[in-house]
């Protein structure tokens, strides 16, 4: 049986893989059901509701998922596009104007375009990545910075089902990449089930069968599925 909480935490051990961090920190898997992620942090992030305006000049709820810790910080902002049509009808109204109704798609579809543009305006900050990226086969973009005390910033842009999620680890000079932050990301589906997709020679997408979710059973080291 599915756990009803909103949001679900599960204790991992770190790997020897990433030696800029200690083992003695105790990363946590975290699992948001309600906005359907999950994701690796240090411990249990700080939470803060946001506007979020968006290309068109619409404002969308949105939520900063975030922990500092020591010289590094790990963020997840997760912008809440469902409910486009809404925002965009109430604006218009607002405004004064008739809509033509392709508002919201515009702004859904133009929604990781407009959030790297954003974070391509950082001053004093020098893009060292910039290209395509996807995880599980979701589509996203990914962008790598330099700042100016040398500390590096990677970040992932990913949309699925209307909702937008900006992946950012920030760590010091001589750290290694946060990887064990950046490549967690998993998106889930309103089961509470990690989703991953590949694609035919015509590039459709086909969800690919899998065993693995988040409530299933998990190697308590390796964090690989287990069969019950």
């Amino acid at each position: 049986m599915r756990p009803t909480k909103l949001a679900k935490l599960i204790f991992v051990t770190l790997p020897m893989m990433f030696p800029g961090l200690s083992l003695a920190q105790g990363w946590i898997k975290y699992v948001n059901e309600a906005e359907r992620f999950i994701v690796n942090f240090p411990r249990e992030p700080d939470i803060r509701e946001i506007d979020y305006i968006s290309e068109q000049g619409a404002t969308f709820p949105a939520h900063i998922y975030s922990v500092d810790d020591s010289e590094s910080r790990y963020t997840v902002t997760v912008v809440d596009y469902t409910v486009a049509e809404k925002v965009h009808e109430e604006r218009c109204t607002h405004l004064g104007y008739v809509c033509d109704g392709f508002e919201a798609g515009s702004d859904v579809r133009g929604s990781i375009a407009f959030a790297a543009w954003n974070i391509r305006q950082q001053d004093n900050a020098e893009i060292t990545y910039d290209a395509y990226a996807a995880v599980d086969g979701i589509q996203g973009h990914q962008l790598q910075i330099t700042h100016v005390d040398g500390s590096r910033s990677f970040i992932g842009i990913h949309l699925h089902a209307r909702r937008l999620y900006i992946l950012e680890g920030t760590v010091p000079a001589d750290w290694p990449p946060p990887g064990l932050f950046q490549q967690s990301l998993g998106i889930l589906d309103e089961d509470g089930k990690r989703i991953r997709y590949r694609y035919d020679s015509n590039d459709n997408r086909i969800r690919m069968q899998t065993s693995y979710e988040w409530v299933g059973i998990e190697d308590p080291e390796t964090g690989e599925p287990q069969t019950q």
